[in-house]
């Protein structure tokens, strides 16, 4: 039974809300997607992570009560899951002490360092069995990957003009890692233990991939408040980065900018930066 439901996430055909039951009291988070969302959402793959994760890492990931990905009882898929209360790292940066602050870029550091330490035998989407579907190089889940999620056909087209221009520096990447992609300041959140922060969970995997790391970092770096030296020297210490990153770095961040888009001053700016670095013109302005 439900005593509340409050909504914290809508976009087209894509909610999230947070539930309080009657029985038995909890709270819990239910998602549901249908058919015309704007990303396609599968809840069965990011159980898949979430459970990789629950087994290889010391991140405190919530529990899954419910799923169900056919749409045949209700028009959408679902996911109940366990609610794990903290504050959004977005929110929360500014108000703490630089002490505070660094101690909790290590701590970002190490649970990005601790996924990105969980491989895969290839490169690719995963299926809701916990394999890899195909057999691609990085080089070509990339592509699949710019086709998939650039949605204006010329900005994917310019996009896959640069990374072919690169490709150089894709092919020698070789380890699939778990890659989160959507590690932004509202998806870390932290809670208060004894006075100290700690890292109370990372939320939406929703988009995750066998990947690679590096595109975690790209995206982190370009992002408001998501790196600091704390964060490197903690992320360093689990998984050191190859001495080719930086070049590969403008090439993952401008997937990220074709990829959200949105007409943003702010947004636009990065992008051009992002351009600039890798000497190229974009097609048209968003």
């Amino acid at each position: 039974a439900v005593r509340s439901a409050q909504e914290v996430n809508r976009k087209t055909d894509y909610r999230v809300l947070l539930v309080r039951l009657r029985h038995p009291d909890r709270m819990v988070v239910v998602k549901l997607a249908g058919p015309g969302a704007a990303v396609y959402y599968d809840f069965s793959r990011t159980a898949v992570f979430l459970r990789l994760v629950t087994d290889h890492t010391d991140i405190p990931i919530p529990e899954i009560y419910a799923l169900d990905v056919s749409a045949q009882r209700f028009p959408w898929q679902y996911m109940v899951r366990q609610y794990l209360p903290g504050e959004e790292w977005a929110q929360l940066r500014a108000a703490l002490s630089p002490d505070e602050q660094a101690d909790a870029y290590a701590q970002i550091g190490r649970a990005a360092a601790q996924l990105h330490a969980i491989g895969f035998n290839r490169f690719g989407e995963l299926t809701p069995a916990g394999e890899v579907a195909g057999t691609l190089s990085l080089l070509q889940a990339l592509r699949a990957r710019a086709a998939a999620f650039i949605r204006d056909p010329e900005l994917a087209e310019f996009f896959l003009g640069v990374l072919e221009r690169e490709a150089h520096l894709f092919n020698a990447v070789t380890r699939p890692e778990l890659c989160h992609e959507d590690l932004h300041g509202h998806n870390v959140l932290f809670t208060r233990q004894n006075g100290r922060l700690r890292l109370a969970t990372l939320l939406d995997f929703d988009k995750a991939w066998a990947g690679h790391g590096e595109s975690d970092l790209a995206r982190l770096s370009l992002w408001t408040g998501m790196t600091a030296a704390p964060f490197w020297a903690a992320y360093q210490a689990i998984h050191p980065l190859d001495p080719r990153w930086p070049q590969r770095r403008p090439v993952y961040q401008l997937l990220w900018c074709l990829e959200y888009a949105v007409p943003s001053e702010r947004h636009r700016a990065d992008t051009r930066a992002v351009c600039a670095e890798l000497g190229v013109q974009m097609p048209k302005d968003f």
